[in-house]
């Protein structure tokens, strides 16, 4: 069986590195190269909950080397979604390959779908959380379960298949058996922390701790839940704002989003927020906590992309600038 991770950052290198060591076939596709040089360079490295390891696999920044693949892995974030859908059209067996998204947000099983083909597509979600300090670098700061489903709730040999090769690499997994409730209410905890977090540098567990973060926490959660019982979406029987209570009580890891706005990198925000204001909308549910805190990560995302990433500017001509115009 030979398994393709689309996406070789911290989740993609902690799935692929786990996978490796339990002896299966396992190659990388990202399209940074310094990930890929360093990956081949030196293997994933691997540390935090698992010690610490490089592990040699194979990487590419093209696809198509390693074709023709049974599994993909996808692990992009979400702006990358289409671009990876085509990574996994050219890896992918066309004699039964298919893929699996682990990724935030919603609307990812969709853009998959559309290129693979709906039968090619299944869902998953992950509860571990990692950081990637450098690239090719995987630091695994967090345990959690890890879910997969049909979309149809079926099941099915391949879910079978997938859930022996997990459990075989150490990870905690559950055949769910509506695996767009699981979606979903991990999107309604992603709204919730991720962005908050962006926003106020706090971890996830000091939005807790802090008043005015927690009371602007609960704003953007209600909202995310009008929607969700709007669009008629059902979260099963867990309890939304106890499991945000009980994140953000006792994990202190730094999510996604923070990570990418500090690296200066594109947020996911627009597949979290900006989908909880772009279906307000279309079902005539005000969000106006949400829009503003869309509005004010990609604000302050440009902001450091433009101050880590592009050219220097210099604010002190700009000013004298505009004081002679004055």
């Amino acid at each position: 069986m030979k398994i393709c991770i689309i996406g070789a950052g911290a989740m993609g290198g902690l799935y692929g590195a786990r996978l490796i060591r339990a002896g299966r076939d396992v190659t990388f596709v990202d399209n940074r190269q310094d990930v890929v040089d360093n990956i081949n360079r030196d293997g994933l490295h691997l540390s935090g909950v698992d010690g610490e390891h490089w592990i040699p696999g194979p990487a590419s920044v093209d696809a198509a080397d390693f074709a023709p693949a049974d599994i993909a892995f996808i692990h992009t974030d979400t702006n990358n979604t289409g671009n990876a859908a085509l990574h996994a059209q050219k890896v992918l067996s066309a004699d039964g390959g298919w893929a699996i998204t682990f990724q935030n947000g919603i609307g990812n099983v969709e853009t998959l779908q559309d290129v693979l083909g709906p039968a090619r597509v299944v869902g998953g979600i992950s509860y571990h959380s990692a950081a990637s300090p450098a690239p090719g670098h995987s630091d695994h700061t967090n345990a959690g379960r890890t879910f997969i489903g049909e979309l149809n709730g079926a099941d099915s040999g391949r879910i079978r298949q997938l859930n022996d090769l997990l459990t075989g690499a150490g990870f905690d997994v559950s055949v769910a058996e509506d695996i767009e409730s699981v979606i979903w209410s991990k999107f309604v905890l992603n709204c919730a922390v991720n962005p908050v977090s962006a926003m106020t540098g706090l971890r996830t567990g000091e939005i807790g701790a802090s008043e005015p973060a927690r009371a602007f926490q609960q704003a953007i959660l209600e909202e995310v839940l009008e929607v969700v019982q709007a669009r008629g979406i059902s979260l099963g029987d867990t309890d939304p704002r106890a499991t945000v209570e009980g994140f953000t009580g006792r994990l202190f890891n730094r999510p996604s989003m923070l990570q990418h706005m500090d690296a200066g990198l594109a947020t996911e925000i627009d597949s979290l927020n900006g989908a909880v204001v772009r279906e307000g909308q279309r079902l005539g549910v005000d969000t106006p906590f949400n829009q503003a805190l869309t509005l004010l990560v990609k604000a302050r995302n440009a902001q450091l992309i433009q101050a880590l990433h592009g050219p220097p500017i210099d604010y002190q001509a700009l000013e004298a600038s505009g004081q002679a115009d004055t």
